[in-house]
């Protein structure tokens, strides 16, 4: 996501002159996102029942949380612009808190929907903040692994706490705002931005527009797809009259860049498709305290093999991985297609979820690698931004499967 970049060129200053925050602080910040998102798979049919719309509407709130993550991440950029770490990081909680509020008393599904928007946008700002102040690559990756981890618990978290209500789970992200006022006292009041890009509200805007509209797509094909044709002409002739702005000329003109975006893409929507179909499989066979179990042990199985994957991916030919982890996300993909097992539709989430981490990864080397370096974390962010695309698109897929 962009404002990764921008965070990481406006805090270094900052960790120059003070000691970071604690890694255990910035964890506690990151990781009850992934929680909340993954555990309102198994809330689905609760949630449908007591609201009175079917399933298939119900699977809106994994669309709207993907959702606001991913826009939560560029208004995070335009905040920091003008105010510094300290305010950004308190609008963003209050967001998650408000989000909150709203969900734990939304009567009707609309108003359920847009607590869970809200309160997903300040997550995806407290992910991005916490990521960006981490300070070393070592703390940036003990972040993400973690959240990785913590967000394999999510099924079972859900199952878990839906017995006392199917709110429960989706409330989750708010454990995150526990951090935040020793969060608050570490950082600096203001912040130096001699590094700081020129500003670029048409193309944020034109971005937030094309991410809202794909996730429509599946929705409302006609009108998302018309939308998402409109404003990415308007962003490419954006993009010719503005070389240096929100998404530079530089990066989108690199093959590898837009082959590393849209695989990217492409396995985190695979993933997030699969998140939320399996469980729904699994409902008639399998008990679901079982369920939210057996997805826990494929997640974690899948997203340690991953990490093994990446120690080691040096090693194997650059074609062969770039190959590999598609035809593995398609595997996972047609798996649930070609069999009525239930143990393959779970473990086809292991292999997705190796897919998707894997190939976030592998992918990220690759693609700045082959951009000038004074853009290469403008590259990263824009990538980063890709991915959770598909957290977004994912959810979307599966309410139309699941229609």
């Amino acid at each position: 996501m962009h404002s990764l970049v921008y965070i990481a060129r406006v805090t270094t200053t900052v960790l120059r002159r003070t000691a970071p925050p604690p890694i255990l602080l910035l964890v506690l910040l990151a990781t009850p996102t992934a929680l909340s998102a993954n555990s309102a798979t198994t809330v689905t049919a609760a949630l449908a029942d007591d609201l009175g719309v079917s399933v298939s509407a119900a699977t809106w709130v994994g669309t709207a949380f993907g959702w606001g993550v991913v826009i939560g991440t560029p208004l995070t950029t335009s905040l920091l612009r003008t105010r510094g770490l300290r305010v950004v990081v308190a609008i963003n909680a209050a967001l998650v808190l408000l989000g909150a509020a709203l969900v734990a008393v939304a009567p009707a599904l609309p108003l359920l929907l847009a607590g869970r928007a809200i309160g997903a946008a300040g997550s995806g700002g407290l992910v991005t903040i916490a990521i960006g102040v981490a300070g070393t690559a070592r703390r940036t990756g003990a972040i993400t692994a973690s959240v990785g981890l913590v967000g394999a618990f999510g099924p079972l978290a859900g199952t878990a706490l839906s017995g006392l209500s199917w709110r429960l789970p989706l409330l989750l992200a708010a454990v995150a705002t526990a951090a935040v006022p020793a969060l608050l006292r570490r950082l600096p009041r203001a912040v130096r931005r001699e590094e700081v890009t020129p500003r670029d509200p048409l193309g944020i805007a034109l971005v937030l527009g094309i991410v809202t509209a794909v996730v429509l797509i599946p929705r409302t094909p006609s009108a998302a797809l018309g939308a998402t044709a409109v404003l990415g002409i308007a962003l490419v002739a954006h993009i010719a009259r503005r070389a240096d702005g929100f998404v530079p000329r530089a990066v989108v003109r690199s093959p590898r860049w837009v082959v590393g975006a849209l695989a990217a893409c492409t396995l985190s929507t695979v993933y997030f498709v699969l998140l939320y179909i399996v469980p729904h499989l699994l409902r008639a066979e399998w008990a679901p305290n079982r369920i939210g179990l057996t997805t826990l042990l494929t997640l974690a199985c899948g997203a340690v093999t991953a990490l093994l994957f990446t120690r080691c991916v040096h090693r194997l030919p650059a074609a062969a991985v770039g190959i590999g982890l598609p035809v593995a996300a398609a595997i996972a993909a047609l798996l649930p297609i070609a069999t009525a097992t239930p143990a393959v539709y779970a473990w086809s989430t292991a292999l997705a979820v190796f897919a998707s981490s894997a190939g976030m990864a592998w992918y990220a080397t690759r693609i700045t690698e082959a951009v000038p370096p004074d853009q290469q974390r403008t590259a990263l962010g824009l990538y980063t931004l890709a991915y959770q695309l598909g957290g977004a698109i994912g959810p979307a897929v599966a309410t139309v499967l699941l229609a």
